[in-house]
């Protein structure tokens, strides 16, 4: 997992504490590791900093083992950033056949791949636009990090019993002798069994693992539970990954950042663009309208043609309203039926009958009051009072006002550019004039410029989900930009 990039520079500064010993028991000998998907959480002290998700996949010859995951810790003074992208061919007994590393530690970049041939590593390194080759010369099989869990059930996971194993260590680029030492069966919270392991992967201090008898990672902790990787549902990782790319919090922008090269120059004066994303799944949703065509390619990329065209036909206009009724209600996230909220839209629209100015002077001044921040998405009332929040924050307090002035709008999520960094996850807002408009109520753009590729309609954490299947896997190229 990523958090094995950057526990050992934090480490340096930590004392030794004991480690606790269970009780012993034996489990039953897996015939393989668990196949399926994985994921967890990541805290510190008992704050969320990071996340972790694993894949284990079998092939006619062994297995694939893919892990992602983006964490930041700092313990005093010192701090490490770090996001990863890993997969791993094994064998039938977890050997290392082949891998492909993607990672960035404290924001520099490093590609990894290498093939197992012989009695060696070939190793092929690409950082900082450098391709450098290493061979690393091996006396045994190499585990692969995401193996280390699996290894001892695979064979007696007798109590007392200890492992040495050679591990493929891909930030230092070697090969890493780690000891795994079983310690028994316990039962942990809640009545589930578990079989509580410990290995020497982090100096000073043990890293305690507890599996379920099937082998699944139920937790990891570092220093008594300072640092604790704990598994969690989908739903529950997947609406974390969302926020947090969403407020462009540290701890995940490397992860979800998408870069273009050259780069955009002056994105907020984009009138069109075409930009062709790699890395959605077959069976997501593509959103079309006047502003944004979306073409599913045969090789499974997709090409976005937008446009900043203010395309209003008739604002004030004739609605279907049963149709736009869903965007003038009141939902969890948005208070339509707060009274501060509704006194405050009417405050601003001063008594303009016209829609489409009324939507404009909302826009202007959610973008004015309410600073930007990364930080955790607030409730509008919340955001409305405290004057700061992130994209969400301003997603949804502008769709509050809107609806509460009787105009038909929704929250909408996908990507925009932001200057000098690439595409980032972002969230901003479309109001029913006789069409949909959409418009940025943290730029306070009006319509919105054409580097905004909507992927996702919908404030709830389903919705909001639908983006964590995609952080960390776009890749981008913009073949057209006119200005």
């Amino acid at each position: 997992m990523t958090i094995r990039y950057i526990i050992p520079v934090l480490l340096l500064i930590l004392s030794m504490m004991p480690s606790a010993v269970g009780t012993a028991a034996p489990i039953p000998r897996l015939q393989g590791p668990p196949l399926g998907e994985r994921w967890f959480s990541i805290s510190m002290n008992g704050e969320r900093v990071g996340f972790a998700h694993t894949n284990v996949l079998e092939t006619a010859d062994g297995f694939e083992l893919f892990s992602e995951g983006s964490v930041k810790l700092k313990v005093m003074a010192v701090s490490r950033e770090s996001s990863s992208r890993e997969n791993y061919r094994v064998g039938k007994d977890l050997a290392l056949k082949s891998f492909q590393v993607e990672q960035t530690i404290d924001g520099s970049p490093m590609k990894v791949k290498g093939v197992v041939e012989g009695k060696a590593i070939k190793v092929v390194i690409e950082s900082a636009g450098n391709l450098k080759k290493k061979s690393l010369k091996m006396k045994k099989k190499i585990l692969p990090p995401p193996a280390l869990n699996f290894y001892p059930p695979m064979q007696v996971a007798a109590p007392g019993k200890t492992y040495n194993v050679q591990m493929l260590d891909v930030e230092g680029i070697k090969i890493k002798g780690v000891e795994i030492k079983v310690i028994g069966q316990e039962t942990l919270q809640g009545g589930v069994e578990a079989l509580h392991m410990q290995n020497d992967l982090y100096p000073f201090v043990d890293n305690d693992i507890w599996l379920d008898l099937s082998g699944n990672t139920l937790k990891e902790s570092v220093r008594d539970e300072m640092i604790l990787t704990r598994a969690e549902d989908a739903l529950t990782v997947q609406n974390f990954i969302a926020d947090a790319a969403l407020a462009r919090k540290d701890l995940i922008l490397d992860f979800s950042l998408i870069r273009i090269e050259p780069p955009l120059s002056n994105p907020e004066k984009l009138q069109r663009m075409t930009a062709i994303l790699s890395g959605f799944p077959p069976e997501f949703l593509l959103y079309r309208d006047a502003r944004q065509q979306a073409t599913r390619e045969e090789d499974g990329t997709i090409a976005f043609k937008t446009t900043k065209a203010l395309a209003v036909k008739n604002a004030n206009g004739a609605q279907d309203q049963s149709a736009l009724a869903p965007f003038l209600e009141a939902t969890a996230r948005i208070p339509v039926d707060n009274g501060e909220i509704a006194t405050k839209a009417k405050e601003i629209a001063g008594g303009e009958q016209d829609r489409l100015k009324v939507v404009e002077k909302l826009t202007r001044w959610v973008a004015a009051e309410v600073k930007g921040a990364a930080m955790d998405s607030l409730p509008p009332l919340e955001t409305m009072k405290k004057a700061e929040g992130n994209s969400q924050s301003h997603a949804r307090l502008y769709v509050a006002m809107a609806r509460a002035m009787g105009i038909p709008s929704r929250f909408v999520s996908g990507l925009v550019y932001i200057k000098d960094k690439g595409f980032l996850y972002h969230s901003w807002a479309e109001s029913y004039l006789g069409e949909w408009l959409a418009v940025d109520p943290t730029f306070g753009q009006l319509p919105v410029d054409a580097s905004h590729i909507k992927l996702v309609e919908g404030e709830s954490p389903e919705d909001l989900a639908l983006l964590a299947g995609l952080v960390g896997k776009l890749k981008a190229v913009v073949t057209e930009q006119l200005y």
